[in-house]
């Protein structure tokens, strides 16, 4: 994986079985350097009879002459904590090891613990910023955190408000009848506290108890592989087989290099090999990328839907208001369907996939992948022909929504927090339970997580099948951007009506209301798809591949 020491990115290696490999980055001018002559590699293979099979540890001539790719090296298998790769905000993805001076290289190795087995081998390619990496892993691994770290800041700032040790100068009118002579102390404790548990909650993550099991110990090229010391780094190198058959999952940080590093076909290759029952999970790292920016856009529209409130713009009208509101929401659709055009490149990738097109830096490295891959499936034709068909068709099964389920409640999270500002507001102004019960029912569980959801999955899903422009031109690209807003603006306006007349109206129909909003909650789940994990079996699709 990424460079040359950790696989994916770059293969550079000695040049015959006494030397130590040189290390090379995959951000230099080498990259582009002609491969090695043919006698070279003639030179190589004739080099390969000098290793006995029978040696305790394995080189990468007696692998590649006795088929050993996938045999353990069980004195090398380290791993690390998942949580704890992302520690001091994720700086061992941040830098690739050759841009690192030998020093911190070498401490990297120290950062590794020996182990069994992985849990998780994270397969990535070090030509991808290492940033998007690291937001990608810190949502998978820590929005249970974040959800319930947000949970408590919520809880207090309500706690706080109904005690009033926290300043409340604005006014909230009542939207009842039979209320709206009630003075209303407001301020959006709720949402404010809810914006900073949640990223707290994110950001201590790596620092934080597993909430369920262990954490995961992990494969990472740059610590579990040595990265100063030329004999265990070519043990590391060629013992990836190895690697992965004692790992549980294979989890590919999918990039746009990805499939261009012929290191990291060879992972994808072995796996199904090495661990049939194990399984595939591709993350795709523009996933985690469009739920930030989403949660970060919902929070900014809540933030103005409070303002216009207690500034009292209602009064020029609801439409107007609402408007106002939401109009950044256009911008964030047309950055919505820029992101999720990577999804559309990522099955096209596949589709058009071709081996012989994967970049190898050495002609050894070249043979030592494509004779496994022959061995395996029979043929170069035949794998081309697995990713483009079975692989392909597993990751669409397990990648039909946009969006995870809970990267989907973390955004309604927002919306739900901001309602409960209106709560704490009216019961300070002195409004009786029923009203208050009848608006959280109604409003917060209602619309604010039912029907919001279900219009976020919807709209998300419209963003996702629109996100190719239909005609050319800016102009139009624009255009269809604005179109998913109108539809997104006038559903969510129908619901908002529905919603303030059946919590307004009694209790009885607060519940109603909310009964069907969640039922729309759970339809669209169903009817645009969620991934389970992005997960993808590898034994079915083995069994596909096979026949």
């Amino acid at each position: 994986m990424g460079v040359r020491s950790s696989c994916c990115a770059e293969e550079h290696l000695a040049e015959g079985p006494k030397e130590a490999p040189e290390v090379v980055s995959s951000y230099t001018e080498k990259a582009d350097s002609p491969a090695p002559p043919e006698a070279e590699l003639r030179e190589l293979r004739a080099a390969v009879t000098q290793d006995p099979c029978g040696s305790r540890v394995p080189s990468k001539w007696s692998r590649l002459q006795h088929m050993r790719h996938l045999e353990v090296d069980a004195e090398i298998v380290r791993g690390i904590p998942l949580q704890a790769s992302l520690r001091a905000l994720g700086k061992l993805w941040r830098r690739s090891p050759v841009d690192l001076p030998e020093e911190a290289r070498r401490g990297l190795y120290d950062h590794a613990a020996p182990v069994e087995g992985f849990d998780v081998f994270l397969s990535h390619t070090w030509m991808s910023p290492g940033r998007y990496k690291v937001l990608s892993l810190l949502f998978q691994a820590g929005w249970k955190q974040a959800f319930l770290v947000q949970s408590l800041f919520v809880v207090a700032g309500i706690v706080l408000c109904l005690v009033r040790w926290l300043p409340l100068p604005f006014t909230l009118p009542a939207e009842f009848a039979e209320y709206s002579h009630l003075i209303c102390p407001f301020f959006p404790w709720c949402l404010v506290m809810g914006f900073v548990g949640s990223f707290i909650g994110l950001v201590l993550t790596p620092y934080l108890p597993a909430l369920c099991g262990q954490h995961p110990v992990c494969f990472l090229d740059v610590v579990s592989i040595h990265q100063a010391d030329q004999e265990l780094m070519e043990r590391g190198i060629y013992g990836l087989g190895g690697f992965l058959r004692v790992s549980k999952e294979l989890r590919v940080l999918w990039s746009a290099p990805y499939l261009s590093r012929l290191w990291c076909v060879f992972e994808l290759a072995a796996y199904r090999m090495a661990n049939p029952s194990g399984r595939i999970v591709v993350s795709p790292i523009f996933v985690e990328v469009g739920a930030l920016v989403t949660i970060l856009f919902t929070y900014f529209v809540a933030a103005l839907f409070s303002l216009v409130f207690v500034l009292n713009w209602q009064e020029v009208g609801q439409v107007m208001t609402y408007v106002v509101a939401l109009v950044p929401l256009l911008l964030f659709l047309h950055l919505m369907r820029r992101n999720l055009m990577s999804k559309h490149r990522l099955l096209s990738e596949l589709r058009l996939f071709d081996l012989e097109k994967a970049y190898c830096r050495t002609d050894f490295d070249r043979e030592f992948i494509h004779r496994a891959i022959t061995e395996w499936y029979g043929s170069k034709e035949a794998f081309t022909q697995y990713v483009r068909g079975p692989l392909r068709e597993e990751l669409m099964r397990c990648n039909r929504s946009a969006f995870p389920l809970p990267y989907l409640l973390m955004v309604s999270a927002v919306p739900f927090s901001a309602s409960l500002d209106s709560l704490v507001s009216l019961s300070l102004g002195g409004m009786k339970w029923q009203g208050v019960l009848a608006e959280f029912v109604g409003n917060s569980i209602g619309f604010h997580v039912g029907f919001f959801l279900a219009l976020l999955n919807f709209v998300v899903y419209l963003c996702d099948r629109f996100a190719a422009p239909i005609c050319g031109g800016k102009l139009l690209d624009y255009l269809q951007s604005f179109m998913l807003f109108v539809v997104f603006f006038g559903l969510y306006y129908l619901g908002q009506v529905v919603n303030r007349r059946a919590y307004t109206t009694s209790l009885l129909w607060a519940v109603v209301w909310a009964s069907a909003a969640l039922l729309s909650a759970c339809l669209s789940l169903c009817l645009f798809g969620q991934r389970n994990g992005r997960v993808g079996k590898t034994a079915a699709t083995a069994d596909r591949a096979e026949s």
